[in-house]
């Protein structure tokens, strides 16, 4: 039971000591209610910043007025193809203008924007498709086929295809080339789409901040990807944390300001963050479809960014451009990253690094998940107190075996967050939403399944991350996340395996490596069969990105002291050899 101090309850849920941050400017944080469609939202925002610049793609810089005439325009081209309040259509995409407009346009007919993953296997996509009844998909070209292959079999009608190219400037589009496909009765592409329209105007439709607004994916760390429904509220009140953090001088964030989204719109990160984030402040959204470390690194050094929000990979690769080119990175204000645990030892020597050319700014380390509409807790690198909440969380940290207990202060437990930014529930799957949204205190809750601590002074310290994910760079240098469990299910599967652990040890060339330990049934002795039977199932179940690099088999496992596998021993193992 926890320990009673100096009279005080000891609940952090209750004290929420982290509002001493914040309490002279949280009325001011709902002064605008977040109670509306995420694209009235962000026309209330920037009614009086229409002439800034809103998007900037490979130069072309698109006003807040004309983003705004082309966001009623692709609202009143859907409506034309029949879409209707309630409907799911689904987006392929990569950052560029349409996706933008597309995202608002959606949401401002009271439709629902459903993003899937560019690398997404054929089969998630399929079943994707088929639980949101998709009709309609908006697909940039490079992924066309594989949109095609997965639509085989659902109810999707027409894809239109939008082309990379689009609003590149002249010479750009011409030396990208427009990517043609055979066009059929199910597929048109972006200017048909637009044309079809005409002069029409969208009729109006009145949305509520608890209407649904997008499904984005996890990444499957439980098994298949789960579908995270966010509603207007869950990513307009991002906004609000996002406040907190400027006021208290960690983001700086100002109208006009350039903001790099190096986060793609299909993960909830990029659209809560790199995408309505930035926009509802008034920012320069630049876009950047090429998510690999060295081509951020040279866009970085040529636009010049005031923010940027990044994985760690795309980090140190923007590190390794600017050591190359010696450029002054004083217009940096804001840097943050996420997805993994905190690295102090990479944070201080990337802070130092980009210090060197004159960063001021201190790189952010953001907490979060896909449930949570992204980062929810953050802490500034050589700040060792542990992570701030933003303004808008509430913290609990509760006993792993029964979240109706509370624990004190300084004792470790499982982490739970109430905030207007958490999910509305996993689409179709009553069952999982039950495993991980609970009540308490006449609050919402959501279990992370991670562990940690928080001190008298509201800073949350993790000490376990149960879902053990990490970064690494594809064959295409494109930094994924990669999630351990999906792996482990997927080889365990196998009727020669007896039970799987995946770890990943860092790598020089792959940010890191996957390590599958494997304990075979009896009767299956490894050899070379073996494992060629395994890889060849893994390269048929996973992504790329989740094949492991290597093979190990073993008798047994190292186990912790409550009798579960021990996977930081298993991480040193490999780490070592």
């Amino acid at each position: 039971m926890p320990v009673q101090t100096d009279g005080q309850t000891n609940y952090p849920s209750v004290e929420r000591p982290w509002c001493k941050y914040y309490n002279k400017i949280l009325k001011a944080h709902y002064a605008l209610s977040p109670d509306c469609s995420m694209e009235t939202f962000l026309r209330l925002c920037n009614k009086d910043k229409q002439n800034l610049a809103a998007l900037n793609y490979f130069g072309t810089r698109i006003s807040y007025q004309s983003m705004f005439e082309w966001i009623d325009r692709v609202a009143a081209a859907l409506q034309k193809t029949g879409v209707k309040k309630g409907d799911i259509i689904t987006l392929c995409a990569l950052n560029t203008p349409e996706f933008v407009y597309l995202l608002y346009a959606i949401n401002k007919i009271g439709a629902v924007s459903n993003w899937v993953g560019l690398t997404s296997p054929v089969s998630d996509l399929r079943e994707q498709l088929t639980s949101t009844k998709s009709k309609l998909v908006f697909v940039i070209d490079v992924a066309y086929e594989q949109i095609q292959e997965a639509s085989q079999g659902t109810e999707v009608e027409k894809i239109i295809t939008v082309s990379l190219g689009a609003s590149m400037p002249k010479l750009l589009k011409f030396l990208y080339g427009l990517k043609k496909h055979e066009q059929n009765q199910n597929n048109t592409d972006w200017k048909s789409f637009i044309c079809g329209a005409g002069d029409a105007r969208p009729a109006v439709v009145e949305g509520t901040g608890d209407d649904l607004a997008v499904i984005e994916y996890t990444g499957g760390s439980t098994g298949v990807p789960k579908g995270v429904m966010l509603s207007n509220r869950n990513l307009n009140s991002y906004y609000i944390n996002f406040l907190g953090a400027n006021d208290l001088g960690y983001t700086i964030y100002k109208p006009g300001d350039r903001f790099l989204a190096c986060v793609p719109l299909f993960l909830a990160f990029g659209v809560s963050t790199a995408g309505h984030g930035c926009l509802c402040h008034s920012q320069e959204l630049i876009l950047a479809p090429d998510p690999k470390p060295d081509a951020l690194g040279k866009l970085i050094i040529k636009s010049k960014p005031n923010h940027i929000i990044a994985g760690r990979v795309q980090i140190d690769g923007f590190i390794k451009e600017a050591c190359r080119a010696k450029k002054d990175l004083s217009f940096i204000k804001s840097v943050m990253y996420g997805g993994e645990a905190t690295d102090k030892i990479w944070e201080q020597e990337s802070q130092d690094a980009l210090g060197r050319y004159g960063m001021k700014a201190r790189i952010l380390n953001g907490y979060g998940m896909t449930e949570t509409s992204a980062a929810i807790l953050f802490n500034p690198v050589c700040d060792t107190k542990g992570l701030l909440p933003f303004a808008n969380v509430n913290i609990m940290i509760t006993d792993p075996d029964d979240s109706q207990i509370e624990m004190g202060y300084d004792t470790e437990g499982e982490l739970c967050l109430s905030s207007d930014t958490i999910m509305t529930g996993y689409f179709q799957n009553e069952a999982e939403t039950e495993k991980v949204i609970f009540y308490k205190n006449g609050l919402r809750w959501l279990r992370t399944q991670d562990l940690a601590a928080i001190s008298p002074d509201g800073r949350v310290r993790l000490t376990g991350r149960m879902k053990r994910i990490y970064h690494k760079l594809s064959s295409g240098k494109v930094g994924v996340r990669v999630y351990p469990m999906r792996i482990e299910e997927c080889i365990n599967e196998e009727p020669t395996v007896e039970k799987c652990a995946v770890v990943g040890v860092p790598d020089d060339e792959t940010a890191y490596r996957t390590i599958a330990y494997i304990i075979p049934r009896k009767g299956n002795d490894h050899d070379s069969q073996l494992e060629e039977l395994i890889s060849k199932h893994c390269h048929e179940k996973l992504p790329e990105s989740h094949i492991p690099d290597e093979y190990r088999f073993v008798s047994e496992f190292p186990l912790t002291r409550a009798g579960k596998i021990d996977y930081r021993a298993l991480e040193r193992d490999a780490g070592a050899k």
